[in-house]
């Protein structure tokens, strides 16, 4: 890392939204302590952000929630044929993103992009073309953190941008090195492109546990339906079958203990689900 960072000081961190309590966000403010732990200066470009503002970038087409995002999105999965105009429109929005992606780059010096799951999974479509052509444009040394792939997902099998999905999620360019989280991740990303990954697994920092228990959580395990001589064990997931629910619930099973299991997110796919909830399960 030394190497690197004599030629690189400034890393430039993209997704859809950095921001909130989502796995993403949560795992690259990991690595953007551990890279500042390091010497380098870390910047943020997404759709949505809750970062530092004089470090940040605001692009609001980045974000999947944008209508114009959405209305890609939805006239391109779950069917066969897109129309010409749809292409004209990822196109169009391509271009600005890419346009908005270089000020960025210019603006903040930046010599290492850290992309987070924007060339992953195909909730903006325009932002991965972008990227991916950036990529080639400059030949910017760029990780490609892959959180979940779109052959992951039910609601992405069937669709109209192939060649897009070939193209950029994610791309095959010699500038960019692969990390995904886990093992069958990096056997699947193998097997279909011919990527080869490095596995960099999400991590806790046991190092340094929380603060104590504040006046606003004082009373969380009775909000929970948690009794005092139970055991609160907490999977931070949404409920959809790639989460491994059923393993939670084994664990329990085998402590032979009195336990509560709360899953802190509702049930729903991924980037295009607006609402959160919670829900337990008693074991």
């Amino acid at each position: 890392m030394s190497n690197l960072k004599s030629r690189i000081r400034n890393v430039g961190f993209i997704s859809t939204r950095l921001a909130g309590t989502d796995g993403v966000s949560l795992e690259a403010e990991k690595w953007t302590q551990v890279l500042e732990a390091e010497g380098f200066r870390c910047y943020y470009f997404a759709g949505e952000l809750d970062r530092d503002p004089d470090r940040s970038y605001l692009e609001p087409l980045a974000h999947f929630s944008h209508p114009e995002i959405l209305e890609i999105h939805n006239v391109c999965f779950g069917k066969r044929k897109r129309r010409r105009s749809v292409t004209r429109k990822i196109q169009d929005i391509k271009h600005v993103l890419k346009n908005e992606l270089y000020r960025f780059i210019k603006k903040f010096d930046i010599g290492l992009l850290v992309i987070e799951n924007a060339l992953t999974i195909p909730v903006n479509v325009p932002l991965g073309v972008a990227l991916t052509e950036l990529i080639a444009e400059t030949d910017m040394p760029t990780v490609a953190h892959h959180h979940d792939f779109y052959w992951e997902r039910d609601r992405f099998a069937h669709n109209a941008i192939s060649d897009y999905l070939n193209m950029a999620f994610p791309p095959v360019l010699p500038s960019i090195r692969h990390v995904v989280i886990n093992s069958f991740a990096d056997e699947q990303l193998s097997l279909r492109t011919g990527i080869s990954a490095r596995i960099i697994p999400n991590v806790m920092d046991f190092e340094h546990p929380p603060p104590p228990v504040d006046e606003y959580a004082a009373d969380v395990r009775q909000d929970l339906g948690v009794a005092d001589d139970e055991l609160l064990i907490l999977q931070p997931t949404r409920v959809v079958q790639r989460k491994g629910i059923e393993h939670a619930i084994e664990l329990i099973h085998r402590l032979k203990m009195k336990a509560k299991l709360v899953i802190s997110h509702a049930s729903g796919d991924g980037a295009m689900t607006m609402k959160h909830g919670c829900g337990n399960i008693q074991i």
